[in-house]
């Protein structure tokens, strides 16, 4: 065999020692892959609420210069002032090859199978048992997938990932190694700043603790992995008017920056009571509650059974009682918080969620979608090196809590899509390209909690190009802008949230089109005195098109 052969095969030979090795923890990631995939392709609409609003973020870079979508006359791209990159480009080039909601249920799936591998990769690096990886499949469908934040959640398997190989970097160096984690945090930064800011933070503590001492000669090296990153996000920050002061702030972005930059933070015992809803809290009724008490359970039970690493058992704890190990307890020391860096990353974390504002300009909502990564570090304090009767006590009831969600999940994935009725038949009745303004009267659900609706007027530029309001275009952290001159009008502060203020006469007549969302009829709401303005196009279920007749 050649040595490129020999090079091809020795993932596949690593696979193979790890299968031999832990078999019921290789059946385990299995079964857990597919249940957590399952759910992503369920149904053919996702009550994810941001979700329309990145779908037409990657149609508009896709397709920018198809001239069937007309996607170039309402939109400018600049790819300097945003980091959400990762998430776009990768389903902008599956999307080459598949359709662009089929890529994004790709790279959605490869988050989702990604986060237990990368903390079973996680958890192997420090030591810890890693059968613990498999409680993270309850955490893939967490309170922020529901919100729709793709960028951040698909930045956190790849943190595990890059601590892992930072882990392993710190006890045996290798250029080449250092040059992949160097890619891991460029893809880390271009996913989500927050994440980026974490790892930043976490692979301090494993540099400190996690090599052979606290002297610069143990660390500088791996350290130098964080600066391509590091100077990218100083050119991000200086474009992004995220340190900007309130009048360049609100000047910014074609004076379409409505919010003021005020930190605010909520109160500390928020902090705590806030943690549950924050961590799984999806649908209406009490599935989620379930699902999170099972997680409860299992992880504790399996906790319970850990087995932890402890100090000599004839060994003196009193430094006064011998000498030279009080001459080297700031050594002892080290090596207790070496042994025990999961631990000090669980509470850094904690602490750093604690003492972050619950929101920064635009930016929200900064701590509270901070819980799934506590929850998840949080797995690596629990696992002790090895857990007694391991298959009976985590492995088994660890993958019948995945199945379990995976049932969960997809039932009210198929109910969502039949409550969420015949959205892309109403939206194929509008001409392509042109101007559209979505009116969501009736946001909520009665299957999911938050607003699951209320950007679904985007599925009108994944579908047919154009524009349509509301929009993260022009929003600080999109990589799409309107033009400067002959975009849309500008509309008042989360007006989104309360379409009974839009006004036909002030905001409407830009527009060719107008979706509303409603279980009845609001054109005399809506249109007033100028009913005569405007035709219904189509009316199907909950949604009713009206087209400008004066376009």
């Amino acid at each position: 065999m050649s040595e490129r052969n020999a090079a091809a095969l020795r993932p596949l030979a690593r696979v193979a020692r790890f299968v031999r090795s832990d078999p019921w923890l290789a059946a385990g990631l299995l079964l857990t892959a597919i249940a957590v995939v399952i759910p992503l392709w369920a149904s053919a609409l996702l009550p994810y609420m941001d979700l329309p609003q990145h779908l037409a973020a990657v149609r508009t870079l896709h397709s920018f210069d198809d001239p069937a979508f007309g996607l170039d006359r309402y939109h400018v791209i600049d790819l300097a002032r945003t980091q959400y990159l990762s998430y776009y480009y990768a389903v902008d080039w599956l999307s080459w090859l598949m359709p662009l909601e089929a890529a994004n249920r790709v790279v959605l799936s490869l988050y989702a199978i990604g986060l237990p591998l990368s903390l079973v990769a996680f958890l192997r690096a420090f030591g810890r048992d890693a059968g613990f990886g498999l409680l993270a499949a309850p955490l893939v469908f967490n309170t922020f997938l529901f919100m729709g934040f793709a960028n951040y959640l698909v930045a956190i398997p790849v943190m595990f990932v890059a601590l892992a190989l930072l882990r392993r970097l710190m006890e045996r160096f290798c250029w080449w190694w250092l040059a992949g984690l160097a890619a891991l945090t460029l893809l880390i930064f271009y996913s989500h700043a927050q994440i980026f800011g974490l790892y930043v933070g976490l692979a301090g503590l494993t540099g400190l603790f996690g090599g052979g001492g606290l002297h610069p000669r143990h660390w500088w090296r791996q350290s130098l992995h964080l600066v391509p990153a590091g100077l990218l996000m100083a050119v991000w920050m200086s474009r992004s008017l995220i340190l900007a002061g309130t009048e360049q702030w609100q000047q910014g972005h074609g004076g379409r920056n409505v919010t003021d930059t005020e930190v605010r933070f909520e109160p500390l015992l928020e902090r705590f009571v806030t943690i549950p809803r924050q961590l799984l809290d999806a649908y209406r009724d009490d599935a989620d509650e379930m699902l999170l008490l099972g997680l409860l359970a299992v992880a504790l039970l399996a906790a319970v059974f850990s087995v932890r690493s402890a100090p000599d058992a004839g060994a003196s704890t009193d430094p006064k009682a011998d000498p030279a190990r009080a001459a080297d307890e700031p050594r002892a020391t080290w090596q207790l918080l070496h042994d025990r860096l999961p631990e000090l990353m669980f509470v850094a974390v904690f602490a750093v969620y604690l003492l972050s504002p619950i929101s920064y300009k635009w930016i929200w909502p900064i701590s509270h979608r901070m819980v799934p990564v506590v929850a998840l570090v949080g797995l690596g304090a629990l696992a002790g090196v090895r857990v007694r009767w391991r298959p009976a006590v985590l492995i088994v009831p660890a993958t019948a809590l995945a199945i379990w969600a995976c049932t969960v999940h997809m039932d009210k994935a198929q109910a969502f899509e039949r409550e969420a009725g015949p959205i892309r038949e109403v939206v194929a009745e509008a001409e392509p390209g042109r101007k559209l303004v979505a009116l969501i009267f009736d946001k909520g659900s009665s299957i999911t909690r938050h607003a699951p609706y209320l950007h679904f007027g985007q599925y009108y530029v994944v579908d047919r190009g154009g524009m349509a309001t509301f929009s993260f275009a022009n929003f600080p952290q999109s990589p799409i802008l309107y033009p400067s001159v002959g975009g849309p009008p500008t509309l008042p502060a989360r007006w989104e949230w309360t379409p009974e203020r839009f006004d036909w006469n002030v905001m409407g007549r830009w527009y060719d089109y107008v979706l509303i969302r409603s279980g009845r009829d609001r054109a005399g709401q809506v249109f007033s005195r100028q009913r005569d303005e405007v035709e219904l196009v189509t009316h199907k279920g909950n949604w009713w098109l009206y087209r400008n007749k004066q376009q």
